[in-house]
């Protein structure tokens, strides 16, 4: 392991998510379900998850996937694997252990780390139950995979694994030199309160976002149940409760508070911002928060997995009048986006739509194992095309205007729901796979701030609404389940006999008595 001298700025994420314990060892770092914990017992725990990983035989560059709720238990894994070399790759704790197994089998994992009392998990060389500071692995050790080697900042830090396509998880790799690009922007452009809400699920960037602002500042993470997520009046008692001070989550889940808990909004007493990300922040639900919140800080980030994060936004108070949606704002200082028009030429005109690129010392290396999908992502850069730089094609479509540039959708049918990604194209073949289903298709419906799937069906028989949510629930995660599945004769489709998802979407959404 590389001993770097006393003083250097931190280079790999341990080092980034702990530089302020040394300074302030006593105070608390995570607040959670399972307890509360100070900076040194976060590092304690690390260091005692580090000498485990070891004695258990992995060695730099294993995978380690790590199945459970965020929390002190994630943190100090994802420490610990920082300093050993190793993987860490998160799954959210109500994954399908299809999905699990399937991540599994891709990075050839040697261990799941999961929580004490798990289901029967995939069967690996070695598991591992994480409990507040104590880590135990059982199995039987495999022998090492190749000699000890230093740890450095261009090695893998994490893998994220992704919805694709092609119905396998796509897998996102990010280097520690990649992950503290944007982890510094990151604290900068958040300046963190004392006590930070995250509630995203451990296999969603937004997590590592959480606790890159939280943790790089010194500050304390609360971890909100994840139950209490889906409940929107026990999460604002959560929010009491903890006195927290800066809430980080998708704007969807403002959405639920302000439709469950309107009227109780006022007793946020000690909430003074709220980071927003993972998925298009509407303006009108910003005018609705301001109406329950009137002195709320709104911080609107932008930026895809591939780089955590590449844009923040300060949405004034109050509002504009004249706005029709919410800028992404302009890059943070460590990268560079741009548009570019069909022709792959860039825009240099305010007004234009053009296809947002990224360029940025903050991207990920490519997609785990996928060298074409990788190839499609990171192309040459369209200014300096002889520099033989790699940009990030984000698919996204946008255009600029006086505050930076605003989102305007999608190239491909890859959406947000609840800030996570999902291919259309991977709930399809899921559902094509059901018994009875002779094709599917599905698409993204906002209803008010609300994002929705829905599927329309295409059968045999009588459409079987809970078997085809049973059937995707065991394959897929759960944000990527239809929440309506309509029953059709036929799939509206183009003059090129392709899927016709605008057509789809009318149908669906004025569909009056669809199966839910």
């Amino acid at each position: 392991m590389s001993e770097y001298p006393q003083g250097w700025p931190p280079v790999l994420v341990s080092q980034f998510l702990v530089q302020h314990a040394t300074a302030n060892p006593d105070r608390l770092a995570v607040i959670a379900p399972t307890g509360s914990y100070t900076y040194a017992e976060l590092v304690s725990a690390a260091k005692s998850y580090q000498s485990v990983l070891l004695a258990a035989g992995l060695r730099h560059g294993d995978a380690v996937v790590v199945r459970m709720d965020p929390g002190f238990e994630a943190l100090a894994v994802l420490i610990a694997c920082s300093e050993t070399g190793l993987v860490y790759v998160p799954s959210t704790a109500d994954a399908p252990m299809r999905r699990v197994a399937a991540v599994c089998d891709q990075t050839n994992a040697r261990i799941l780390i999961t929580s004490p009392g798990s289901e029967t998990l995939p069967a690996l060389p070695l598991t591992g139950f994480a409990s507040g500071r104590e880590l135990k692995v059982v199995g039987e050790p495999p022998a090492p995979s190749g000699p000890d080697r230093d740890v450095l900042e261009s090695d893998v830090a994490y893998v994220i694994f992704t919805s694709g396509s092609t119905g396998v998880p796509k897998g996102v790799v990010m280097s520690h030199r990649a992950a503290l690009v944007a982890f510094r922007a990151i604290a900068h452009a958040c300046d963190a309160r004392e006590r930070v809400a995250s509630v995203a699920p451990l296999g969603f960037d937004f997590n590592l976002f959480d606790a890159a602002a939280t943790l790089g500042r010194g500050r304390t993470l609360v971890y909100l149940p994840r139950s209490r997520y889906l409940h929107p009046r026990l999460l604002l008692e959560q929010l009491i409760v903890n006195r927290v001070e800066q809430l980080h989550c998708v704007p969807s889940l403002w959405s639920l508070l302000l439709r469950h808990c309107a009227d109780r909004l006022g007793e946020l007493t000690t909430l003074r911002r709220t980071v927003t990300g993972g998925e298009e922040l509407p303006v009108s639900l910003v005018r609705r928060l301001r109406a329950a919140l009137p002195d709320l800080d709104v911080l609107n980030a932008y930026g895809p997995t591939e780089s955590i994060c590449c844009a923040f936004y300060r949405v004034p108070n109050p509002v504009p009048a004249g706005w029709t949606a919410v800028p992404i704002g302009r890059h943070h200082p460590g990268c560079e986006l741009m548009l570019v028009d069909g022709d792959g030429m860039p825009i240099d005109r305010p007004g234009v739509v053009g296809e947002v690129y990224l360029r940025s010392a903050a991207l990920f290396n490519g997609y785990w194992r996928a060298p074409e999908l990788t190839a499609r992502a990171l192309v040459p850069d369209p200014v300096a095309p002889w520099s033989e730089q790699r940009v990030l094609r984000i698919g996204d479509l946008a255009v600029t205007g006086p505050d930076g540039l605003t989102f305007v959708g999608r190239q491909d049918h890859q959406v947000q729901i609840y800030g996570n990604r999902v291919e259309l194209e991977e709930v399809e073949r899921c559902l094509g796979g059901a018994p009875g289903v002779i094709e599917a298709g599905v698409v993204h419906v906002r209803k008010g701030d609300e994002h929705l799937l829905m599927a329309g069906v295409v059968s045999d028989g009588e459409l079987d609404s809970a078997a085809l949510r049973s059937h995707c629930g065991a394959q897929l995660a759960k944000y990527m389940v239809p929440a309506r599945f309509v029953p059709l004769a036929e799939l509206p489709l183009t003059p090129a006999g392709k899927l016709d998802r605008s057509r789809l979407r009318e149908l669906l959404s004025r569909e009056p008595a669809a199966v839910g």
